[in-house]
């Protein structure tokens, strides 16, 4: 639990961590990763608010360190997190589903929230990625019911190093990255440096072009022994040649269209992308943070950090709806429709931190006082077009009409006795209005009917454009009370949140709401360790999260925040001289106040218990032989609305991962790296609402994904030359079956699979 890990210990008492020259030089806030040994990281940091040994803490804290991010050739978040079991994959924007609870507000870069965004995050300048599962309101604030992800970007070293690195694939995608760090003016200066870039250009999954382009920087300052500045700063621009839609479903049926006289047409090519010529997505983020770190003595540090958040989403693309289809005798038609979406998002964010150690009587405290700021302005502009549906009739005035002023034909059309050639000469035949966006061809899309130009197109309409505003002001307090020559830990932390949000919409001129909310988030813990080389530690915890409640009954009474509250146990374990790790944990976590529309009273609402998350997970970080490292483990989750039983989308029973690797470390093979990553989702239900917001095909049955296997396949080989220089030379083979059948999304009508076997390679030169 969050409060816990504020307040534990590293290794012994404070004054005793540090030889007497360098107490106060280094910082409780950040770890030292020159101590992970392979997999293996001891402590963590951001995630806790400071340098904390894992032992010490009442939660599951995973960290995926670097070692392990250049083993798996990741790019992006979701390629680490895939190997924690219970982190299942829900979308293409690194989104996830934990304990049975999506992520919102779970995302975090150097502890600051991160605003939800289009596409994936790439870890090209991150140097370790941190979980902490359950809630974790008291450090965290809002959100974030089942799980928090901070990634913690790279550091400046004392010593220069520079690292270079070409890749190609998963598909067709050419990558270059760099790293390089060191001292600036000399050995011993004061002013160190860490700058990273990314250029990126290809097309990626579903035959979507991409573009990346990304720099960051950074700067530390030791002004003096006890006090450093570091000053960081990062942007990323990627465009994207429109969205990864997914496959459309009839009938909840994964064979394929079934026509009427009982055979199939096949679903198409799993790779394959419904966007069009013109169309993209673009987004822009900006990321400046200041960190100014004070040591007044060894027992009290000071950490005062600001950062400002840009981000930029334009969206100009044809959208299809997967919901409705027309069948031919020989392909099926996807309808589509125009739209333009803008969303600019600015936040300020100011936390300031005091650690203080000290004692009464036998106890030593550990406590935590923090105030947190943060401001965000946004603009969200949709302008959302009409679809193209088909199925209208020869004397029907709308088929010839060129401007439309809403959505045209039936979501559901069968022509048996029509071929797509006959289509292709007239759409006409198929019931589409010709002057507007052409449906696309399901099985085959580059064979669709052009898209008209712009100024062809039906205008799009006005919408609505709302300017956003939201303050939030939160304090904390946690303290850490340690007995025994720290065999026992006791934890507390609380923490007061107020927060303000308010809409204009700036097309009408009217303020659409204007309100307050405010929450206090508790968290307990208890850690035990049974003897002080702490080879096995039993932990439990208690501890909560939220997100406010805007609305309010029609009298004016205050609605509850909704809240998510958790019980924990488990334990850890360390054996052979700490080269096997584990912990094995058992939680439920209850969500309360849903609100909802009260029954008995017209406008008025009802405050109800929403999911009841249970389960068990057991993880494993070991390195059985010098050369034979493993890490993943087990995962058994039920999550579910305890009313009505049904079950939380996209949360399998059971999830298992894997990721071993074999190092050649002498003989002709030496340098060699072999490894082997696997990953079993079991059945997940599916989101019953179809993702379109217009409605799906009527009695489309219920379907449930299939559990499924995935294996892939690393090989590195670091070959070594004269001096400090060497070359990497790896090959990922992802989903080395090619199983055709690995889900990522599903509802009634439609789906997303993984794109099969990919192969990934790169050369890295490090000097």
């Amino acid at each position: 639990m969050a409060a816990a890990a504020v307040g534990a210990q590293t290794s012994g008492p404070v004054t005793n961590q540090l030889a007497e020259d360098e107490r106060v030089k280094l910082s409780v806030f950040e770890v030292a990763t020159s101590k992970d040994i392979g997999y293996q990281s001891t402590n963590a940091a951001e995630v806790t608010r400071m340098n904390t040994n894992k032992a010490d803490i009442p939660m599951n804290v995973t960290v995926l360190n670097q070692q392990f991010i250049e083993d798996t050739m990741a790019r992006k978040t979701e390629d680490v997190l895939e190997y924690v079991p219970g982190f299942v994959p829900t979308s293409n924007n690194d989104s996830w589903s934990v304990r049975g609870f999506a992520n919102a507000n779970t995302k975090f870069l150097n502890g600051f929230l991160q605003q939800e965004s289009i596409g994936t995050v790439s870890v090209a300048n991150v140097e370790r990625v941190e979980v902490l599962k359950g809630p974790a309101a008291v450090l965290f604030g809002q959100g974030g019911f089942a799980a928090t992800v901070n990634r913690v970007t790279k550091r400046p070293r004392d010593k220069a190093a520079t690292s270079v690195r070409g890749s190609f694939g998963p598909l067709d995608s050419w990558r270059a990255e760099v790293d390089t760090t060191g001292p600036i003016g000399g050995r011993g200066s004061p002013f160190a440096f860490r700058i990273t870039g990314v250029w990126d250009d290809g097309e990626y999954y579903r035959k979507i072009s991409h573009k990346e382009k990304a720099f960051s920087s950074v700067v530390s300052w030791q002004i003096a022994k006890s006090t450093r500045l570091t000053l960081e700063q990062l942007y990323v621009e990627e465009t994207d040649g429109g969205a990864v839609w997914r496959q459309p479903m009839f009938r909840g049926d994964l064979r394929g269209f079934r026509l009427a006289d009982g055979t199939y047409l096949a679903s198409g090519d799993n790779r394959q992308g419904f966007s069009a010529p013109g169309d993209f997505r673009v987004w822009k983020r900006g990321f400046a943070m200041a960190d100014l770190q004070h040591a007044f003595s060894p027992n009290v540090q000071l950490r005062v950090q600001f950062a400002h958040d840009v981000k930029d989403q334009l969206y100009d693309e044809t959208q299809p709806e997967q919901g409705s289809l027309t069948i031919l005798k020989d392909a099926v038609l996807m309808p589509k429709r125009w739209r333009v979406r803008i969303q600019d998002v600015e936040n300020l964010r100011l936390r300031s931190e005091l650690l203080v150690a000290f004692k009464t009587g036998p106890a030593s405290h550990r406590g935590l006082l923090g105030f947190s700021w943060d401001d965000s302005d946004g603009i969200v502009w949709n302008r959302d077009g009409i679809y193209n549906r088909g199925g209208l009739s020869a004397t029907a005035a709308a088929l010839n009409q060129r401007f439309p002023t809403a959505s045209v034909g039936s979501r559901l059309n069968e022509y048996p006795n029509l071929s797509y050639a006959d289509f292709l000469i007239d759409i006409r035949r198929a019931g589409y209005n010709p002057f507007m966006i052409p449906p696309v061809n399901v099985m085959n899309p580059g064979i669709s009917p052009p898209v008209p130009t712009k100024a062809d197109r039906p205008p799009l309409p006005a919408g609505s454009r709302f300017q956003d505003a939201t303050a939030n002001h939160e304090y904390y307090i946690a303290d850490v009370v340690s007995f025994f020559e720290e065999k026992l830990f006791m934890t507390a932390g609380l923490r007061h949140t107020r927060t303000a949000d308010r809409r204009f919409n700036t097309t009408t001129n009217l303020l659409t709401f204007d309100n307050q909310a405010k929450s206090t988030t508790f968290s307990t813990g208890l850690v035990y360790h049974a003897n002080r080389e702490k080879t096995l530690t039993a932990y439990a915890n208690a501890n909560s999260s939220f997100v406010p409640e805007f609305q309010k009954q029609p009298d004016g009474e205050a609605l509850k925040p909704q809240e998510g509250n958790q019980l924990e146990a488990g334990f850890r374990f360390s054996l052979a001289g700490e080269r096997i790790q584990g912990l094995v944990a058992v939680y439920e976590i209850q969500q309360q106040n849903v609100t909802q529309p009260d029954p008995n009273r017209v406008d008025y609402f009802v405050q109800l218990d929403g999911i009841r998350s249970r389960g068990t997970e057991f993880e494993l970080n070991a390195r059985f032989t010098e050369a034979w490292s493993v890490m993943g483990g087990y995962s058994y989750n039920d999550s579910r609305d305890p009313k009505t039983r049904v079950r939380s989308i996209y949360s399998p029973y059971h999830m298992f991962t894997a990721f071993n690797k074999y190092a050649f470390r002498r003989g002709p093979l030496r340098g060699l790296d072999v490894a082997l990553g696997s990953i079993f989702l079991g059945e997940r239900p599916i989101d019953r609402t179809p993702i379109t917001t217009l409605g799906g095909l009527v009695n489309t049955p219920i379907w449930t994904m299939p559990g499924v296997w995935r294996f892939d396949v690393v090989l590195r080989y670091a070959l070594r030359t004269e001096g400090r220089g060497q070359y990497v030379f790896s090959t990922k083979l992802q989903n080395a079956l090619d199983d055709q059948d690995i889900f990522k999304l599903g509802d009634t009508v439609s789906v997303q699979r993984q794109p099969g076997r990919t192969l990934q390679f790169s050369v890295t030169a490090k000097f």
